[in-house]
């Protein structure tokens, strides 16, 4: 993938959160979005009434993260205390903190926000890896890391949103030493110009799949969190600030119509 594409089309997807946003870029969206999530009670209520049991409280992640799907990363990703982890789009940093304390590995996040980056580092003492972990602004499609330097990468519920996905996940595949594995959450959409199927982009880009899943229960969970959003709208701005509310009361205004056309899925691949 070309400089000038990927340019392109972060330009485009800058159109897009101006228009629907009210923010320039991806980054100004999310810094506002974890600047207030952790600010609403409400939201995080919602998520643990949906999921019950499964709710992945603990790593306070932005999406629809479930325990099952942490269990799962680590399952597929293989990986031991010798090795290195990359958690690519990290957000606030819990899932790959997560996955690196269960499996004793080395750990590297790549967010665009600078807010989240700042908010990770806060957390890994937290989870034990005081020494094993770091955390730095980055783009998903360019992070400027070394090449062939990872045992694993990771990433969750957050391709979907990446302006190059293409780009992403030809980055990721530098990244990668051959064999390791790219495991992820993601959604496939059934729309024009949308990514229906990720599996041709992975081997195109060096990737042998090895498992893919629809996330059980996952329309049903996740209409039940958009349907709780819209109702408790107010709430939400005025715990999160109307910013942060923003992005997810536009998501939910935007998703449900198109949730049958939708599927959250997981992925696993490994570099050939």
């Amino acid at each position: 993938m070309s400089t000038v594409t990927h340019w392109l089309k972060s330009l485009t997807a800058s159109l897009y959160w101006f228009v629907h946003q009210g923010r320039w870029g991806v980054k100004g969206v999310f810094d506002d979005v974890y600047e207030g999530q952790q600010s609403s009670p409400t939201f995080r209520g919602f998520f643990r009434d949906v999921f019950g049991d499964d709710y992945a409280e603990e790593v306070g992640h932005t999406g629809f993260l479930t325990k099952t799907d942490l269990r799962n990363l680590v399952t597929h990703l293989g990986l031991s205390k010798e090795n290195s982890l990359v958690d690519l789009a990290c957000g606030l940093g819990g899932p790959g903190l997560w996955v690196a304390r269960e499996t004793g590995t080395r750990l590297d996040g790549i967010d665009i926000s600078s807010t989240a980056i700042e908010k990770a580092r806060q957390r890994i003492a937290e989870f034990g890896l005081t020494g094993r972990a770091e955390f730095r602004v980055g783009d998903f499609a360019a992070t400027g890391l070394p090449s062939d330097h990872f045992d694993g990468a990771m990433s969750v519920d957050s391709l979907y949103l990446v302006p190059d996905q293409t780009g992403a996940v030809h980055e990721t595949a530098r990244l990668l030493r051959r064999g390791a594995r790219f495991v992820f959450t993601t959604w496939e959409v059934d729309l024009p110009s949308m990514i229906h199927d990720y599996r041709p982009l992975l081997e195109k880009a060096g990737f042998a799949v090895q498992h893919r899943d629809e996330t059980p229960n996952w329309r049903e969970r996740q209409r039940a969190v958009y349907e709780r959003i819209l109702a408790e709208r107010d709430t939400l701005i005025k715990e999160m600030g109307e910013a942060g509310a923003r992005f997810w009361i536009r998501g939910a205004q935007t998703e449900l119509p198109r949730l049958p056309l939708m599927r959250r899925v997981f992925y696993s691949a490994r570099k050939t």
